[in-house]
């Protein structure tokens, strides 16, 4: 716990910034029931919601983590330093690009005689601070004789590395007026699919291997290979993000590829916790049951018709929610619980808030029975929606408090 105390103001800003997602989050949900104010648009409002939720919560919170677990507290090594300000300057870009986001999307904004896209630029920043805490981390592995590397967070850093030349490599696509739609389409999702498949998954593995104190020979394969079967089947994913109309056979069978090497290796690192059932502590049974409902959707969606899963996005927002607010989310709160030895109290607000959520989400798939559908559905899930801030709240107050009892 004192690793967190003694700085613990980076993720407080973490936490902050999911409640502001959070809230993002109800309001887009709440412009499909009433007009928003100020003529916002709900495109708008969704890309700041997800963009601030993935930079300020599921990039920084882990970041910030991985230092921690690295280094507890200050340190006046460079590369200790380094990742350090890695954090603030995620943070600050990934704050400061949510109000462009709001209200402008991804439109250029007047600057001056020029026109630029602030929102793009900002968050493109946020990747300058990524760059900057691989470069710390590597200093200090290189640095630091008694640390003991965790092939999950390094692998991790690796696809978050990886993830990012998509988000470029977009950019330039625009600027340069480079190939077709496709190209562009295709980038943008490499970017969210290394992401999301890649870094997230690998980053919560090596929080739950941390927490559970995994050895080399609790795993029934090599967590190298594991984490390389996670590492290589991400980025092949990413046509799931592409619409109907621009996939063809090639692209279909390689999103299938990529989700079966990724599901087998989650699947197998969830078969090795549960042959050491004695290493398992119940706070983490509900991310990893959804770490386990997330890869049967991957496997499920590598044998199905092709447009089944691609004609119904709601589906796809639906497997998203399960993997970053259910397992992923539920999983960092269940660490950081463990750390600070925090009342089970506090998580399990949030796990009721989570269910609640994921299952509002079915009612608008096809899984929901159509007879029970109606205009109902649209106000009971933005009045869901608001639960996991109010959840999030009560589990920040419960955290401070422990730390002041120190």
């Amino acid at each position: 716990m004192n690793s967190l105390a003694k700085d613990s103001k980076i993720w407080q800003w973490a936490i902050f910034s999911f409640i502001i997602a959070g809230l993002t989050g109800f309001l887009y949900r709440l412009g499909f029931v009433t007009s928003l104010p100020f003529e916002l648009n709900l495109e708008n409002v969704r890309h700041a919601h997800s963009h601030l939720m993935f930079f300020g919560w599921a990039s920084l919170l882990p970041l910030y983590l991985i230092k921690v677990r690295m280094v507890p507290g200050y340190h006046a090594a460079i590369g200790v330093k380094l990742m350090k300000g890695a954090l603030w300057s995620v943070l600050v870009f990934g704050i400061l690009s949510y109000p462009f986001f709001m209200i402008w999307g991804y439109r250029s904004v007047p600057v001056g005689e020029a026109f630029l896209p602030l929102s793009t630029i900002l968050s493109g920043l946020v990747m300058i601070g990524w760059y900057a805490f691989m470069i710390g981390y590597i200093i200090t592995r290189v640095k630091k004789s008694d640390h003991s590397p965790n092939v999950w967070f390094e692998a991790a850093l690796v696809m978050l590395f990886i993830s990012s030349l998509g988000a470029w490599g977009v950019g330039t696509v625009e600027m340069l007026d480079l190939g077709g739609p496709l190209f562009g389409k295709a980038l943008t999702h490499f970017f969210l699919a290394t992401f999301v498949e890649g870094w997230v998954v690998l980053v919560l593995l090596g929080l739950i291997s941390e927490s559970l104190k995994l050895n080399e020979e609790d795993y029934v394969i090599s967590p190298t290979i594991l984490a390389g079967l996670i590492a290589c089947g991400a980025p092949l994913t990413f046509p799931y993000g592409i619409s109907e109309s621009m996939m063809d056979l090639n692209l279909s069978v390689t999103a299938r590829i990529g989700g079966i090497l990724i599901a087998e290796g989650v699947l197998l690192f969830l078969y090795s916790i549960l042959q050491r059932k004695d290493k398992i502590q119940k706070i983490w049974l509900w991310p990893l049951a959804l770490l386990a409902l997330k890869s049967l959707m991957q496997l499920i969606a590598a044998v199905m018709p092709a447009d089944l899963w691609l004609s119904e996005h709601s589906i796809r927002i639906l497997y998203l929610h399960v993997l970053l607010l259910g397992s992923f989310t539920l999983g960092v709160v269940a660490y950081m619980s463990r750390e600070a030895d925090l009342h089970p109290v506090y998580f399990y607000g949030l796990v009721l808030s989570v269910m609640l959520l994921l299952i509002s989400l079915i009612w608008m798939t096809s899984l929901w029975p159509l007879f029970l559908s109606g205009v109902w559905i649209y106000t009971a899930m933005a009045a869901i929606a608001i639960v996991p801030v109010f959840a999030m709240l009560w589990f920040w107050f419960g955290i401070r408090r422990t730390i002041q009892k120190l």
